[in-house]
């Protein structure tokens, strides 16, 4: 109890200071970068009821922060241990994942959001913002040849989440494509003609046209595996569109 009682004042007297603080300091005078943040470690033996509302509190600080110092000085040194303080404590909080994820890159450490976003993907299985993210993530500041076929994977991961977008298989499908991965890119574009509506379905075509050899009989092995991770009727009227060309 006696725990209990000294974690609400820590937090009572952290949001205090920092509300203080904005309200004494002169307009124009620079924030500290640098704040206190508690370990998460200090809370872990609460009732999850209990952690939950400590991370809503320091969830509203590491905003403030952000919005303080991003429209400042642009120093964000201690965002991460913000992060990694209310994620732990909220794990099913996926605001703040995707918040401190994008918040990071301000704050120069891409590295850090990328595990940030892991962490929520383990946490948070059934959402597919995550794997989508990551995707964008690993195409964005990864390095590397492999990068195109590391966002490959995560958007593949996204787009098997049931009431994910269906743009995410024609991600996927054009990144393995470009790291030369052509196999998994005309199953993976087969998934997205899937998606059913018209405008999916002409991106497919015209995604596998740029893949498939031009020659009839290579272009129908390379189709021939369709088959078995599609509908016959689907892969047959995929098929029909991209041998119309060679209809006499």
């Amino acid at each position: 109890m006696l725990r209990r009682v000294v974690a609400i004042l820590v937090v009572l007297a952290c949001a205090g200071v920092v509300v203080a603080y904005q309200v004494s300091r002169p307009a124009r005078a620079p924030a500290d970068p640098r704040v206190f943040v508690p370990s998460p470690k200090f809370f872990q033996d609460f009732s999850p009821s209990f952690r939950t509302s400590i991370a809503d509190a320091y969830y509203l600080i590491m905003v403030q922060y952000y919005g303080e110092h991003v429209a400042g000085d642009g120093k964000l040194d201690s965002l991460p241990a913000m992060v990694d303080l209310v994620t732990t404590l909220s794990p099913h909080f996926t605001r703040a994942y995707l918040f401190g994820a994008f918040a990071l890159i301000d704050a120069g450490r891409a590295d850090v959001a990328y595990t940030v976003l892991q962490r929520g993907f383990k946490e948070n299985p059934g959402d597919w913002h995550f794997p989508a993210y990551l995707g964008f993530f690993a195409y964005r500041y990864g390095e590397g040849e492999t990068k195109n076929l590391v966002a490959a994977q995560w958007y593949e991961k996204a787009a098997a989440i049931p009431g994910s977008p269906d743009y995410l298989p024609r991600l996927a499908a054009a990144l393995l494509a470009k790291g030369g991965e052509e196999e998994k890119a005309i199953l993976m574009w087969g998934q997205a003609y899937l998606a059913g509506d018209k405008y999916a379905r002409k991106k497919a075509v015209e995604g596998l046209e740029r893949v498939l050899p031009k020659e009839k009989e290579a272009r129908m092995r390379a189709l021939a595996p369709l088959y078995e991770t599609m509908p016959e009727a689907d892969a047959n009227a995929l098929i029909a569109e991209l041998f119309k060309a060679y209809v006499q």
